[in-house]
């Protein structure tokens, strides 16, 4: 009997626990894991309801102008995104505002098939991407810019719908003669046989990659769930970097699809780089890049960040 009665006292406080979770809604640009897994981790080590937060999260293989189109119609309270699409949006006067970096550099890479070996192998050839005016286009760009070649003078985009399974499909069918991937991408199509061609992680230091966020009216009205919801994350990131076998079973086990074992390697190159603590400074260059002049306060505010983790 008194075990019945403390099963029962501990299972209606479970669902009065439940009960009392705030719902969050969270739309991630990308199937990729290395976009996906902090928020995974998070749900699958019980983080996000340490927080009293029911975190559902929706991905979407798309571009930062569709997060902006979703955010801006009420059809998610945050998205884990490229900031290019973002930054642009808020330039023209979209109310949005970044709460918190996710990954504090790019890590694309930029693979090629047939002939195409080098960089300026890709004179006169063409690159699949998807979404024009987002990250991967901005990224392929600058990166190439950087290294003498101008987009349209030296090699054309186009725009691939379906993300990076569309993208690959395109590669292999000769279509485009180089593609942006993921890390997990990237060594998936190494090991089918094909060439990586720049590494832009290497080739763009100094800009974060994915950001978090919402609308300015969700981070006026909500921002106790702002901050619970970047805690969490910011507990996720540390669990990540320590133990990288428990993230990837957690991540497994909570909807992140794909080969383990190719994941698994790809987090060696890119968990140091999942870092929530995007500085102005960052913004700055970033917006620099984007030709905005506009001052970095207008696209980022720390203070959610600062409450969820202290000062950094």
């Amino acid at each position: 009997m008194y075990a019945l009665i403390l099963f029962l006292l501990l299972f209606s406080t479970d669902l009065a626990d439940a009960a009392n979770s705030q719902l969050v809604t969270v739309t991630l640009v990308s199937p990729s894991w290395n976009t996906g897994l902090p928020t995974a981790v998070a749900r699958g080590a019980g983080l996000f309801r340490d927080e009293n937060l029911e975190v559902r999260p929706v991905t979407l293989s798309s571009s930062g102008p569709i997060m902006m189109a979703l955010m801006m119609s009420g059809q998610t309270d945050l998205v884990i995104s490229g900031a290019t699409a973002i930054f642009r949006g808020i330039a023209r006067g979209a109310p949005v505002i970044a709460v918190s970096g996710h990954h504090s550099r790019m890590n694309y890479a930029l693979i090629s098939a047939g002939t195409v070996r080098t960089i300026s192998d890709l004179k006169g050839k063409a690159i699949g991407i998807t979404g024009f005016g987002g990250m991967g286009e901005f990224a392929v760009v600058e990166s190439l810019k950087r290294q003498g070649l101008v987009k349209d003078r030296d090699y054309t985009v186009l725009n691939i719908e379906g993300g990076a399974a569309a993208r690959m499909a395109a590669l292999r069918a000769g279509k485009v003669h180089a593609v942006p991937v993921t890390p997990g991408q990237r060594f998936a199509a190494e090991k089918e046989g094909f060439k990586v061609v720049l590494d832009v992680r290497d080739a763009l230091s100094e800009i974060p990659s994915n950001i978090v966020t919402s609308t300015k009216e969700f981070a006026a009205s909500h921002g106790d769930i702002a901050v619970r919801f970047l805690r969490a994350l910011a507990k996720s990131t540390e669990l990540i970097r320590r133990d990288k076998d428990k993230a990837i079973a957690l991540a497994k086990a909570n909807g992140l699809r794909g080969d383990a074992a190719i994941e698994r390697k790809a987090l060696d190159y890119y968990a140091d780089d999942l870092d929530l603590r995007l500085k102005k400074e960052q913004v700055a260059v970033y917006l620099k890049l984007l030709d905005i002049t506009e001052a970095p306060e207008k696209f980022f505010d720390d203070s959610f960040l600062t409450r969820a983790i202290g000062s950094y």
